[in-house]
Parts: C-alpha cells; sequence; structure tokens
C-alpha cells in the first residue's frame, strides 16, 4: 500500500471525470438507472483516488513534486480539478442537490488556483528540455481543468440569487481563458505532430484529449448560453458571440474524431502495439462521454434539435469504452494483488508518453 500512494498517479483521477461526464450524458438522454449507477460508483471512486492523492501529500510530498516537476505530468494535475468539477455537477444534473454542488464548486476553485499557479510557475521557471521531448495531447488537461469550473459554475449561477451575475461573470472568465489555453497549446501540439517523429506509444491515449477539451469547452459555452435568459443584464450581449463560437468549438472537435480514429489504427493494427492498461486509458473515454454531452446541450443552446441525434448512438461508444477500460483496471489491480506489485509503480514505467526527439526530415 505505501509504495501504491508513492507512485500514485494523478491520471486515476480521469476515472472520475470519465464515470461522472458519462452518467451526466445518460441522465440527459434517459437512461436514469445507468446514470445513477454510475453517480453512485464515481462518489465512492472520487473518495478513495482523493484519499490516495492526499495521503501522498502527507506522506510522499518529494515523489509528488518531483511530478509536479517533471513537465510531462505536470499539467495532468489538473485532473484533479476536473474530477471535483464533474462530480459536482452530477450532484447537479443528477442528484439535483445543488447546495452539496456549491462545496465541490469551491474545492475546485481552490484546486485549480493551486495546481495551475504551482505547474505553470515551475514550467517557466524550470523546464529546459525540448518542445518534441516534453509536448503532448495530455498538456491540454490544462484546459479540461479550467473549463470545467466554469461548467459548474454557469450550472450553479442561477442558484446564486444575488449573486448570480457574479457567479455567471466567472464563468465566462474560466471559459475565456481554458478557450485561450486550448488555441495555444494545440498550436504548439500540432507543430509537434506535424514536424517530428511521434512513436506509436505516445499517439493514443493522450492525444484524445485534443477532442476532449474541445468537448468541454463547448459545453461550457452551451450552458453559458442557456443560463444567460434567465440571468439577463449586460450577459444578454454575449449571447450571439458565445453561440458561434461555441458551435465553432464543437466543429472542430467533431473534426478531430477522424483523425484520432486514424491513429488508433496506426498504432494498433500498422504498428502491432500491444494493449496494455495505464490509468492514462481513461483520457480516451472521457471525450466520449463529453462529446456526448456537449452536443446534447449544444442542441438546445442554438436550438437546432437534429444534432442532438447524434449523441443518441455517440452514448454506446462511450458506454462500450468506459466497461471496458474499467473491466481492463479491475483485472490490472487484481493481477497487481496476485503478484504483489504496485499497480501504480507497474504501471509508471509507460504512464509517460514517450517522445521520440528526431526530425522527420
Amino acid at each position: 500500500m505505501r509504495n501504491t500512494i508513492k507512485t500514485f498517479h494523478p491520471a486515476y483521477f480521469a476515472m472520475v471525470m470519465s464515470t461522472g461526464i458519462i452518467s451526466i450524458a445518460s441522465n440527459l438522454l434517459g437512461f436514469n438507472g445507468i446514470a445513477y449507477g454510475l453517480f453512485y460508483l464515481n462518489i465512492v471512486a472520487y473518495a478513495i483516488i482523493a484519499s490516495l492523492q492526499l495521503l501522498r501529500v502527507r506522506m510522499f510530498w518529494s515523489n509528488l513534486y518531483g511530478d509536479l516537476s517533471n513537465p510531462k505530468l505536470s499539467l495532468v494535475f489538473f485532473t484533479t480539478v476536473a474530477a471535483t468539477n464533474v462530480v459536482g455537477a452530477q450532484f447537479v444534473t443528477v442528484f439535483n442537490q445543488p447546495e452539496i454542488a456549491k462545496v465541490f464548486w469551491y474545492f475546485g476553485i481552490f484546486l485549480w488556483a493551486s495546481v495551475s499557479l504551482s505547474t505553470f510557475s515551475i514550467l517557466f521557471i524550470k523546464c529546459d528540455q525540448r518542445i518534441e521531448v516534453v509536448l503532448h495531447g495530455g498538456w491540454l488537461i490544462a484546459t479540461v481543468g479550467t473549463q470545467s469550473l466554469a461548467v459548474l459554475g454557469a450550472l450553479l449561477a442561477p442558484k446564486y440569487e444575488d449573486a448570480a451575475s457574479f457567479v455567471l461573470f466567472s464563468s465566462f472568465a474560466w471559459w475565456m481563458i481554458g478557450s485561450f489555453l486550448y488555441m495555444i497549446l494545440i498550436t504548439l501540439i500540432i507543430y509537434r505532430l506535424v514536424f517530428f517523429k511521434v512513436s506509436p506509444d505516445a499517439l493514443v491515449p493522450p492525444y484524445w484529449i485534443n477532442m476532449g477539451a474541445l468537448a468541454i469547452t463547448t459545453l461550457a459555452g452551451s450552458i453559458l448560453c442557456i443560463q444567460i435568459p434567465k440571468i439577463g443584464g449586460p450577459y444578454t450581449d454575449f449571447l450571439g458571440f458565445t453561440k458561434g463560437f461555441t458551435l465553432l468549438f464543437w466543429s472542430f472537435g467533431t473534426w478531430w474524431i477522424p483523425f484520432l480514429i486514424i491513429m488508433g489504427i496506426w498504432k494498433y493494427i500498422f504498428n502491432k502495439a500491444q494493449f496494455k492498461y495505464t490509468p492514462l486509458y481513461w483520457g480516451m473515454v472521457f471525450p466520449l462521454g463529453m462529446y456526448t454531452a456537449c452536443t446534447i446541450r449544444l442542441s438546445q443552446a442554438i436550438q437546432i434539435p437534429f444534432i442532438a441525434n447524434i449523441s443518441k448512438y455517440f452514448i454506446y461508444a462511450a458506454f462500450i469504452a468506459w466497461a471496458f477500460i474499467f473491466y481492463s483496471m479491475i483485472r490490472s489491480m487484481i493481477k497487481a494483488i496476485i503478484t504483489k506489485e504496485p499497480v501504480a509503480q507497474k504501471e509508471g514505467k509507460i504512464a509517460e508518453p514517450q517522445m521520440i526527439p528526431v526530425s522527420k526530415g
């Protein structure tokens, strides 16, 4: 147990993110039994994973700081922010307990401030490695964590009555910060993909966050559009702008899907890479669930109902992916227990995307 805590990977919070968003999408599509089942499972998962992370802070701070200082891993800590806010969003949309959701939002704000200030400061000061060595799609989890605050804040804004305008303003600010981060990082990521050689192991699953970050940006923008008429005030002037940019992000996210499938085919079929479970694979499940949820909300925001038909089919891909990765995780844990090997330590050897610093030319 000590070794598991010592080597605990922050990407395990992506399981909470994936389970939570599929629960929310299921609720939106009328799969109420699945929505509630995943909700209760996610509460347990969040409690366990958060406890392990807190124990790591207390018992193995030097190891945790080492991960924070590692440019390949540092931004992955934004999963703690996203997971916290996704659970809060479940309390609003699935369980209808906004007061509990407010507690998660406040905690998410604290985590976002702590993680963003620490990780980016360390990167600015200490990172001296080349872009092709350290940069990968997982960096976009910074956008996901930031946009999760915008999503939960926008959902809760009408519940604050007198403070509703301030909460909606804060959500707009996080939405724009997350959008700006995406535009900067995706430019660097495309540059890295096009002009430098990437090993097959590095492509999947980290680069699925390319689409997942756009999906949660779309979800945040859609909820803002839905909430603006309820709160009114100066935000009504933002409605056309918000709708246009939200549709832009959704369109770009949809464009990414076939390319990500091609990358998977190239890795597993042409390069015959072996599938071996790591917590990073939850980063593939989350975008599927998020794309399902954001498409439903987008159809409501821009009042084009036929777009929601995509979600009615996409949800099954999310169900299948979640079930497969969850089974792989349980199987990996059982195998680790039998062999008396810490799961995170065993997986740590392959958890970081391996970048090959060789020019394609």
